[in-house]
């Protein structure tokens, strides 16, 4: 194989196709005979797959098949395959139209189980890669919302990851049929050996000499506010020491990201405001005293350099992501000239008039040569930022990008990318970023991120040792390769991977520094996401199933279940927020678990109480909720009395407590359901469980 695998798991063909009768004369024909047989030999298609279609396409001499096998009767799904002219499977996708009916249900084997299967079938399908590979657990629960085992390998050469390359499965957690399957793999490339390579000690050092660490504001914007953390961490993450020399080396390449504008604002008239409420007067008055659409165009044309050869496209006046208190007019243009069409945008601060971002399309030939430098072109840049951005300019420090060689420069214009710097520490998100043409000497575009924050202050913060000791002890380096092409799609044949000792990527590389603790990109304290493994329900009746929950992430904080103390509301309503809606984030913040839960309808304003202990009505009251039966539940009238302490029910609550029992959620012990009894913790565990794999 020459070239890279691709690592898609839908298999759609972002190629050229090239129509099959095109390739008769180079033997495409015998080609494809001999992918349709390996393929149906290897994933056991049979004759009910009785329609059959297929593409082909080339990437630089190598050829791809993708084959489609579907049943007429079109009860069967699809089969998808991708595979290269020598034989190497590069995807497998099986749909099957009864799989996605399944209902959620405990797994019929074990996700070590599923991983031996995993391999057998790498061995089966790609015995090429099977010897040089290793699995990485993520130790991540399962996802609720299907029964898949999910399982990664990655390439290992003279003992050293490279996880550019890896193969991709999901397995079926109660038939165990592989449902996806995914190669990415270099053929063509060299591993350089580990001899004479310097030692993890010496690259710590060099690391830290080298790299280091800097003192970084980060923020993580929520709801719209901006809450602001100070870490010891890197400007970039995307760069290691060398094995061999032990000179920095690139990952990959960095491109900075800006954040852009949202939510449309308006000028109401002075006469309504006696009819607003507070929050939406308070909305009018934020944008008052704004610049005119008329005066934002003028200051914009003089900005881009433009007249009235450029028309107005658009014409908007926007929100701040960040902050209801900014507003921003952004406005492109365009000109015709030539037959082509030029285009151009500017974006502006409507109440400090201070320019924010711009664009102007070149009109000059790419072609022709540049008559600025490097240094004289940055030195326009600087001369520009002086001029519409004063007081940001003494708080800039240019990011010298030496380590990807002259990467400053792509073609006849230069990038540069400005930080901000407020006293000897660092603003992570913001900056300034622009694009000077090498050819005229002007500027083409300019990018201004700067935010209006509090920043903490720099009081009690750990040392420099301690930080590093946290870098190197808890996130660590690790030895891996790396290519100089990891994320270019046009691949050089014949490239050489290098050994690099590079932060290993399973956790975040922020540093708190006050308490040199790991916080995650939000700015709280990272935590390893892991299957809750109880010590104290070994005792407990639910036990089985508390242990099947956890599988699933559906547990409770700490390092016991404490299953015999009663259940609060806060602790049952977060086991059942982990059920239904398990990429909501609750651990941060349990007020904003009851602002959603009341939003979605399963929890009354009325009714939060966070300490109180929950009733086994009231834990089936929110169940049936969450199980959108609440409309059904509310009829009370139409359901019988079948037990007999159902005048001890909630005359409210009777239709939940039937419907309940119906699904099997709770069962009636010597025809009593015991309504108003208080829950255990593992009660409560049982509950869920029961709600959600239920038979009926």
């Amino acid at each position: 194989m020459k070239k890279k695998i691709s690592i898609a798991l839908v298999l759609v063909i972002v190629l050229t196709i090239i129509p099959f009768s095109s390739f008769a004369e180079t033997n495409y024909d015998k080609q494809l005979k001999e992918a349709i047989n390996k393929s149906k030999e290897l994933f056991d298609i049979g004759k009910e797959y009785d329609k059959f279609n297929q593409n082909i396409s080339t990437r630089d001499g190598e050829t791809v098949f993708y084959l489609n096998w579907s049943s007429s009767k079109e009860t069967l799904g699809d089969v998808n395959i991708a595979i290269t002219a020598d034989g190497t499977i590069e995807n497998y996708a099986k749909w099957d139209p009864s799989h996605n009916e399944q209902s959620i249900k405990i797994p019929e084997f074990s996700k070590e189980e599923g991983l031996e299967k995993a391999r057998k079938f790498i061995k089966k399908v790609s015995p090429e890669f099977a010897e040089n590979i290793i699995y990485i657990d993520t130790g991540e629960p399962l996802n609720i919302n299907d029964n898949i085992y999910r399982y990664r390998f990655v390439r290992i050469e003279n003992e050293v990851p490279y996880y550019n390359n890896d193969i991709n499965i999901a397995l079926d957690t109660l038939s165990g049929e592989i449902w996806e399957y995914s190669t990415r793999w270099d053929g063509d490339i060299k591993f350089i050996d580990k001899n004479n390579i310097i030692s993890l000690e010496k690259a710590e050092n060099l690391y830290r000499e080298k790299i280091g660490l800097d003192l970084i504001y980060k923020s993580n914007y929520s709801d719209r506010k901006t809450e602001t953390f100070l870490v010891y961490g890197l400007l970039n993450e995307d760069i290691g020491i060398n094995a061999k020399d032990g000179e920095v080396s690139a990952l990959y390449n960095h491109y900075p990201n800006y954040g852009e504008g949202e939510g449309m604002g308006g000028v109401e008239d002075e006469s309504i405001k006696s009819e607003l409420s507070p929050d939406e007067l308070k909305a009018v008055e934020g944008i008052e005293g704004l610049m005119s659409s008329g005066e934002a165009e003028k200051v914009g044309r003089e900005i881009l350099g433009i007249g009235v050869e450029y028309i107005v496209d658009s014409v908007s006046l926007y929100t701040d992501w960040r902050s209801d208190e900014d507003y921003l007019w952004e406005m492109s243009f365009t000109k015709e000239f030539n037959s082509k069409n030029y285009y151009a945008s500017v974006s502006i601060n409507a109440k400090t008039k201070k320019l924010l971002s711009f664009y102007k399309e070149s009109e000059l030939n790419m072609d022709e040569k540049t008559k600025f430098s490097k240094e004289q072109s940055l030195e326009i840049g600087k001369e520009f930022i002086k001029k519409f951005n004063p007081d940001d300019y003494g708080n800039i420090e240019l990011r010298e990008k030496t380590i990807y060689g002259d990467d400053l420069q792509e073609g006849n214009i230069y990038n540069y990318e400005f930080i901000r710097k407020i006293d000897n520490s660092y603003v992570g998100e913001d900056g300034i970023f622009i694009t000077v043409d090498a050819v005229n000497g002007k500027l083409i575009q300019y990018n201004l991120n700067w935010s209006n924050r509090d920043f903490p202050s720099k009081e009690n913060l750990i040392s420099l040792d301690k930080a590093y000791d946290v870098l190197f002890n808890h996130i660590e380096l690790e030895l891996k390769y790396t290519t100089k092409e990891n994320y270019d799609m046009d691949v050089i044949e014949g490239k050489e991977a290098i050994l690099i000792y590079a932060l290993k990527d399973n956790k975040p590389s922020n540093i708190d520094a006050k308490t040199g603790t790991i916080l995650n990109y939000a700015g709280k304290p990272y935590k390893e996401t892991v299957v809750a493994d109880y010590k104290d329900i070994k005792s407990s009746y639910a036990k089985d199933k508390i242990k099947a929950l956890a599988i699933y992430g559906i547990s409770l904080p700490g390092e016991k279940f404490k299953p015999k103390e009663e259940i609060e509301q806060k602790d049952f309503l977060y086991l059942l927020t982990k059920a239904k809606y398990p990429y909501f984030d609750i651990d941060e913040s349990i007020d904003n678990m009851y602002k959603y839960l009341i939003e979605e309808g399963i929890l009354k304003l009325e009714e939060k109480n966070a300490e109180s202990i929950v009733t086994k009505e009231e834990g089936v009251k929110y169940i049936i909720r969450a199980m959108d039966y609440s409309k059904v539940a509310d009829l009370k009238e139409i359901y019988k009395d079948l037990f007999s302490d159902t005048e001890d029910i909630d005359p409210e609550l009777k239709g939940y407590m039937s419907i309940a029992y119906g699904l099997e959620i709770i069962q009636a012990d010597d025809n009593k359901l015991n309504p108003k009894i208080k829950l255990k913790r593992d009660d409560g565990a049982n509950l869920i469980y029961n709600y959600l794999f239920s038979e009926k």
